[in-house]
C-alpha cells in the first residue's frame, strides 16, 4: 500500500468513526467550548496551576523549596504541554482537509500526491502553531525547564495565559486586537516623539550641559517619562531650550494619552454588549429544556410573564433591540436575534433542547420563516403561531404549525363568553391560569411511572380529592376522552390526564406515581 492510500484510507477510517468524533468533540468543548460548563471548570483549574508555577518561580529565587514543590511543577507543566497538544488536534479537522482535497482533485479530474493531499491540512495546523495564544503557550513552557533558566523572564508569559482562561480578559485582548491599525499609528507617533525629543534635548545637554544626560540613553528615557507625563523627576533640563522642548512634549503625551483612552473607551463600549449577550448564550446552554418565544409584542410579553410565573423555562428571540432591552429588564433571558436564522437556531440548540417554540411576530411572511427552520432542525418540534391575515392560516399548519391563532378573533370570543356566563367564564379564567385552587394540571405518564398498564379505577383518585375530567390518547392523533370510564381504560406511555383540584393534593398524588 502506497503512502497516499494509506494516507486515504486513514482519513476516511477517521471519519466514519463516531467514537474518534466523540472524543475529540468531547475535546473540543473542554478546551474552546464558550458555552460548555466543563470548560468553565477547566479554566479554573488552569488559572490555579498557572498561578501556582509562577509563584514557585518568583519563590525559588531566594528560597530553597521542598522537592515536592518541584513535582508539582512538572506535573504543571506536562498538563500545559498536554493541553497545547490538545489544542494543536482540536484546532482543525486535518482528515476532512485530506480528503476535501482528493475529492477537488477527483473533481477536476487531475492526479495528486500525497503532499499534495498534506499541504492544506499541515498549513492549517501552522496557522495555529504561529498564532500568538500558541506562541504564547510555547513560551510559557521554556522557563521550567532547568537549563533554559537563563530564560527566566518568560514565566511572565504564563500570566498572559489567563487570558485565554477569562473571557472579560479575553474581549479586552480582543479590543487591542480590532484596534490595532489606530494602535499602531499611535506608537509610530509617541517612538517619533521620543526620538525627536531625545535627540533635541541629548543636542542641547547633552554635552555637559546637564550632568544626568550622559548617554543617548538617558535622552531617551527622559523623554518616555515625559510624555507619559509620570515625571519621577531624576532628570530634569536646566538649559532654556530643553525647558522649552518639555512643555511641548508634555502637551504632545497628554493628547496621545486622551486619545488613546478615548479608542479603548469606545471599543470596550462596543465589545460590552458582546460580553451581555455571550452571558445570556452561556446561561442558555446550561438550559436542559426551554420554549422559544419568537417576538416580543403584547402577545409576547403576556406570554413570557405567565411562563415566568408557572416557573417554566423560557428564551425570547426579537429583531427590534427596543423590545429585547424591555425583556432583559424583566430578567428575562433575551436575545436581540432573528427567529428564522438557521445560525442563531443553531446555536442556541434548538433542534435538541427545545420544548415548545411559539412565532408571535406580527409578519405572517416572519412567522412562516420561523417554522419552517425549527422544522428543518427538527421536524418533531412543536410550533404554535400567531397568524394575523386569515390567508396565512392554512399556509402556516401547512408549514407544521400545530396551531395557529388569531389573536383578535380569540379576544373576541373569550368576551362573548364572559358576557354570556360571566361566573363561569371566571372561575375556569382562575383555574387554568392557577390563580388559585382548585387548579387544572396535566400529568403525562411515563413508563417507569407506578401508573403505567394500570386501569384508571386503580389509580385512585378519590383517595387524593382529584376529579378526572379527560384522557389524552397520545397513540390515537392526541384524541381526547371526556370523562372516560373507569374500567375501560388501561394507561399507556404518553396518554395524558386531565385532573382538577387543589394544588397540595396533585403533588401528593404525582410522588406516588414515581416513589420507590
Amino acid at each position: 500500500m502506497t503512502f497516499k492510500r494509506w494516507l486515504l484510507t486513514f482519513s476516511y477510517a477517521l471519519e466514519a468513526s463516531k467514537r474518534y468524533k466523540k472524543i475529540k468533540r468531547f475535546a473540543f468543548e473542554i478546551l474552546e467550548g464558550e458555552a460548555s460548563v466543563k470548560k468553565k471548570y477547566f479554566d479554573i483549574f488552569m488559572i490555579f496551576l498557572v498561578l501556582s508555577t509562577i509563584l514557585i518561580l518568583i519563590l525559588e529565587i531566594k528560597h530553597a523549596l521542598p522537592p515536592i514543590v518541584y513535582i508539582f511543577e512538572m506535573v504543571a507543566v506536562v498538563i500545559f504541554i498536554l493541553e497545547w497538544l490538545g489544542r494543536f488536534w482540536v484546532s482543525s479537522n486535518a482528515h476532512m482537509s485530506i480528503i476535501e482535497t482528493h475529492e477537488q482533485y477527483e473533481v477536476e479530474e487531475k492526479n495528486s500526491t500525497a503532499w499534495m493531499l498534506l499541504k492544506p491540512a499541515l498549513l492549517e495546523k501552522f496557522r495555529f502553531v504561529i498564532s500568538p495564544m500558541s506562541i504564547i503557550d510555547l513560551l510559557a513552557i521554556l522557563p521550567s525547564y532547568r537549563p533554559l533558566r537563563v530564560l527566566r523572564f518568560l514565566l511572565l508569559f504564563r500570566l498572559f495565559k489567563v487570558f485565554r482562561y477569562t473571557q472579560n480578559l479575553n474581549f479586552l485582548l480582543r479590543v487591542f486586537t480590532e484596534k490595532r491599525y489606530e494602535f499602531v499609528t499611535l506608537l509610530v507617533i509617541f517612538s517619533f516623539m521620543v526620538f525627536f525629543a531625545s535627540t533635541v534635548i541629548y543636542i542641547f545637554e547633552g554635552a555637559g550641559g546637564n550632568e544626568k544626560i550622559d548617554t543617548f540613553f538617558d535622552a531617551i528615557y527622559w523623554a518616555v517619562v515625559t510624555i507619559t507625563t509620570v515625571g519621577f523627576g531624576d532628570i530634569t533640563p536646566q538649559t532654556s531650550a530643553g525647558r522649552f522642548i518639555t512643555m511641548f512634549l508634555i502637551m504632545g503625551g497628554i493628547a496621545i494619552i486622551s486619545f488613546m483612552t478615548s479608542i479603548i473607551t469606545t471599543s470596550m463600549t462596543e465589545k460590552l454588549e458582546e460580553v451581555k449577550e455571550q452571558h445570556v448564550l452561556n446561561e442558555i446552554a446550561k438550559l436542559k429544556s426551554y420554549v422559544l418565544i419568537c417576538g416580543y409584542g403584547k402577545m409576547g410579553k403576556e406570554l413570557a410573564r405567565e411562563l415566568y410565573r408557572a416557573g417554566e423555562k423560557f428564551v425570547v428571540l426579537d429583531v427590534n433591540a427596543g423590545e429585547i432591552e424591555e425583556a432583559k429588564k424583566e430578567k428575562f433571558l433575551a436575545l436581540h436575534a432573528d427567529a428564522s436564522d438557521m445560525d442563531v437556531l443553531e446555536l442556541l440548540r434548538c433542534d435538541s433542547k427545545l420544548k415548545h417554540a411559539v412565532a408571535l411576530t406580527d409578519n405572517d411572511a416572519l412567522n412562516l420563516s420561523i417554522i419552517l427552520s425549527l422544522k428543518s432542525l427538527n421536524s418533531d418540534t412543536v410550533v404554535y403561531s400567531r397568524v394575523n391575515k386569515k390567508e396565512a392560516k392554512l399556509k402556516l399548519e401547512i408549514a407544521g404549525a400545530k396551531e395557529a391563532i388569531f389573536p383578535y378573533k380569540s379576544a373576541a370570543i373569550a368576551a362573548m363568553e364572559y358576557l354570556e356566563a360571566p361566573i363561569a367564564y371566571g372561575a375556569i379564567d382562575n383555574i387554568l391560569l392557577e390563580r388559585e385552587d382548585p387548579i387544572l394540571e396535566e400529568i403525562e405518564i411515563a413508563k417507569e411511572s407506578k401508573a403505567y398498564h394500570l386501569s384508571l379505577k386503580k389509580l385512585n383518585l378519590k383517595h387524593f380529592n382529584l376529579k378526572l375530567l379527560g384522557l389524552v390518547r397520545a397513540n390515537e392523533q392526541d384524541k381526547f376522552y371526556f370523562h372516560p370510564k373507569d374500567e375501560i381504560f388501561i394507561l399507556r406511555e404518553h396518554d395524558v390526564l386531565m385532573v382538577i383540584g387543589d394544588r397540595e393534593d396533585i403533588i401528593a398524588f404525582k410522588l406516588t406515581l414515581f416513589k420507590g
